[in-house]
C-alpha cells in the first residue's frame, strides 16, 4: 500500500502520468511509487501484455489508477489521453523502449533495417508520439521526463546499437524542449547507471543464450560477470541472468567516482525533482544518476 508521505516538493494534487510500467521491478513503475507517496495523482499506462503483473499493483495500491497504452496502437493512445481533457497532465513519464535481441548480440553491420527500425519507433519515436497525444492536456509549467542511457554517448559493447536509439531520444528531447518551451513545459532525461529490471536480466540473458556473442562485441565486462555467476550456485538460466547483473553493477561501481551501485529509488527521486517546480528552468538537458561513471573512469 502506498501511503501518502509528503516532504515538501510540492506535488501534491499533481496529475502524473507514468507510461511503460510492466513489473515491479520496472523504472516505470519505481517512479510512479515515488509521486503517490509525495501525494500526487498518478495514472499508468501499460500494454496489454502486462496487465496481469500490473493489474496486482494497481490491486494493493488503490491510490493508483491504469489502462492500456500501447503507443503504437492510436486508438488506445487517444483513449488514455483523452480523460486529462478536463484534468490536465502536470508530468508526463516515458518510460518505453525496446529492441530485438540482435541489436545487444550481433555486430553493428549485422543490424537488420527491421530491428533497427523497430528499435527507433518504440525507444525513441514514441516520445514524439506520447507528446503528440498529451500536448492539448499538458499543464502550463509541466515537466516531461523520458529515461535514456549513457551508451547514446559513447559505445558500450553490451548495449550494442540500441545505443543508436538512446541518441535519438536525446536529441528529440531536445528538439521537444524547444517546441513545448513556448507553452512554458519542460522535457529532460535522465540517465542512470546500470540498474537491474527485467530488461536488463533480459538483455544478461540474451549474451548468455550466445556466448559467441560477447565475444565479437568484446562485452568484457558482461563476460567477467556472467563467469562469477556460473561458479556460484544458481538454480536456473534466469537467476544465473539476475546474479551475472548484480555482479555486473558490482564491476561498474568500482569505476565510478562514487564506487557504488543505482537504485530504482536514486531514479525516482531525481524524477520527483524533475516534476517539481524546483526544475522549472531547467529543460533539454541530460542529467546522469550514475555515480559520476560518465565523468569519471576509475581503472
Amino acid at each position: 500500500m502506498i501511503a501518502a508521505d509528503r516532504r515538501g516538493m510540492g506535488l501534491e494534487g499533481k496529475n502524473v502520468v507514468v507510461l511503460g510500467v510492466a513489473d515491479e521491478s520496472s523504472l516505470a513503475w519505481a517512479i510512479a511509487k515515488r509521486f503517490a507517496e509525495h501525494g500526487a495523482h498518478v495514472f499508468i499506462g501499460y500494454q496489454q501484455k502486462f496487465f496481469s503483473r500490473v493489474r496486482l499493483l494497481l490491486l494493493d495500491n488503490p491510490g493508483v489508477q491504469g489502462d492500456r497504452c500501447d503507443v503504437l496502437k492510436d486508438e488506445e493512445i487517444t483513449n488514455f489521453f483523452a480523460r486529462f481533457a478536463s484534468n490536465p497532465i502536470d508530468v508526463l513519464v516515458h518510460a518505453i523502449a525496446y529492441a530485438p535481441n540482435e541489436l545487444f548480440t550481433e555486430p553493428a553491420s549485422n543490424c537488420t533495417a527491421e530491428g533497427f527500425c523497430q528499435s527507433m519507433t518504440i525507444s525513441a519515436h514514441s516520445l514524439c508520439k506520447a507528446v503528440k497525444f498529451a500536448k492539448p492536456n499538458l499543464r502550463e509549467w509541466g515537466s516531461v521526463i523520458t529515461l535514456t542511457y549513457q551508451a547514446s554517448e559513447r559505445a558500450e559493447a553490451s548495449y550494442g546499437l540500441m545505443g543508436v536509439s538512446k541518441a535519438a531520444l536525446e536529441s528529440t528531447v531536445r528538439y521537444l524542449a524547444l517546441e513545448l518551451g513556448r507553452n512554458k513545459v519542460r522535457v529532460n532525461a535522465l540517465s542512470p547507471g546500470p540498474i537491474e529490471t527485467v530488461a536488463a536480466t533480459g538483455i544478461m540473458g540474451a549474451f548468455l543464450r550466445n556466448p559467441e556473442a560477447l565475444e565479437n562485441q568484446r562485452a568484457r565486462a558482461f563476460q567477467e560477470a556472467i563467469r562469477m555467476a556460473q561458479a556460484e550456485s544458481h538454480p536456473d538460466p534466469l537467476a544465473v541472468a539476475s546474479g551475472a547483473w548484480k555482479h555486473f553493477q558490482d564491476l561498474v561501481a568500482r569505476r565510478c567516482a562514487i564506487e557504488d551501485t543505482v537504485s530504482k529509488e536514486d531514479v525516482a527521486d531525481s524524477a520527483l525533482f524533475l516534476g517539481s517546480d524546483y526544475s522549472r528552468k531547467i529543460t533539454g538537458q541530460l542529467i546522469h544518476i550514475d555515480c559520476g561513471l560518465s565523468t569519471a573512469n576509475a581503472v
